[in-house]
């Protein structure tokens, strides 16, 4: 039923993007072959398998100005549906997916192109841990999770309407810590796909803005829940201040500081649950899109919070709406084990 009802969102968001969109579309038919990253030593047996999987996506490209200046380049917005097979029926089951993506054009020649995927969504995961039927399966714990994947492709055009399309897919599936254990899967997969264009309008050569190098100053704060005592669930907050300056093309670097409060941890005073961090922070700018990989030290911590942690990874994916706000979604992570992920809410000065 669930699994229906994934195949259904997808079939319905491809109607209402299909009536409201214009320019050029597309459609992908992928085959993918991967591995299993066992992240912990426990995790090894179970990960012994090789997930294979099919996906299927629907893109479009509006060839305007506003577009371009989005990213200053052309990209495709669309949806992918995809089933990963696991191959390990009794303890990982399937993944059943379906994201929003965006794909920015790194390059592009009469025949060959180079591009960059990136996708948010839902999957459904059929096997997740039982402390008695499955123990062994604590990749996942929640049947419906979170699906962020991340996929440079390099494609081949035979002809007018059709290309060959060959990638190199990273994903990560987690529950977004709401809910233990959540050690969450990452898995490599390599795919090689076909391309159809439905509609295709020749690309206008747009003058890049040009690449401004002063020194950028933001606040972000990020929000989610987190299990508490008594089976309640209690607000985190992060608020972060940072800058950095653009290098060269889209490349960026920065640094600054965060403070966090978790309120589900067990504390008698409440400046105990804060937890400082400096972090750095390499950025991908493109246009309005900013993808940042934040590398943080723990300053201080609480008694008992991630004991053996020193370091985390915050992977943020902002949108800047005009000169100054901004929104997006993060994900924190300690090595390959996520935390947890939450919404963001920014402000560039």
């Amino acid at each position: 039923m669930k699994r229906s009802f994934l195949i259904g969102i997808f079939l319905f968001a491809c109607s209402i993007l299909a009536k409201s969109q214009s320019g050029t579309h597309r459609l992908g038919l992928e085959g993918q072959y991967g591995w299993i990253i066992a992240h912990n030593p426990e995790l090894e047996q179970v990960a012994q398998s090789s997930p294979i999987a099919v996906g299927f996506s629907s893109q479009w490209m509006k060839n305007t100005r506003k577009n371009w200046e989005a990213c200053n380049c052309f990209h495709y917005l669309g949806l992918s549906l995809s089933v990963v097979d696991f191959q390990n029926p009794k303890e990982l089951g399937q993944a059943w997916n379906v994201a929003g993506t965006f794909e920015p054009i790194l390059f592009r020649s009469a025949r060959w192109s180079g591009s960059l995927s990136t996708g948010l969504g839902v999957s459904y995961l059929t096997r997740v841990y039982d402390p008695i039927e499955n123990p062994r399966n604590t990749f996942f714990s929640a049947p419906v999770s979170f699906l962020i994947f991340l996929a440079p492709k390099i494609s081949y055009q035979f002809s007018e309407k059709w290309e060959v399309q060959a990638s190199l897919n990273y994903s990560h599936i987690s529950n977004g810590g709401q809910r233990q254990p959540n050690r969450g899967m990452n898995f490599p997969m390599l795919g090689l796909g076909m391309v159809h264009y439905t509609r295709r309008v020749a690309l206008t050569e747009f003058e890049k803005t040009k690449t401004v190098k002063d020194w950028e100053f933001y606040l972000d704060l990020g929000f989610n829940t987190q299990d508490a005592r008594e089976d309640t669930r209690k607000p985190n907050f992060v608020l972060a201040g940072g800058t950095y300056r653009r290098l060269a093309g889209i490349l960026a670097l920065g640094g600054g500081v965060e403070l966090a409060k978790d309120f589900s941890l067990l504390a008698d005073r409440s400046r105990e649950r804060l937890i400082p961090a400096a972090f750095a922070e390499p950025h991908l700018l493109f246009g309005r899109f900013d993808f940042a990989m934040r590398y943080a030290a723990y300053l201080s911590k609480p008694e008992g919070y991630q004991e053996d942690k020193s370091f985390y990874q915050r992977y943020t994916l902002n949108y800047h709406l005009g000169r100054h706000f901004r929104v997006g979604a993060g994900l924190k992570a300690h090595g390959h084990v996520a935390e947890y992920m939450d919404f963001r809410l920014g402000w560039r000065f």
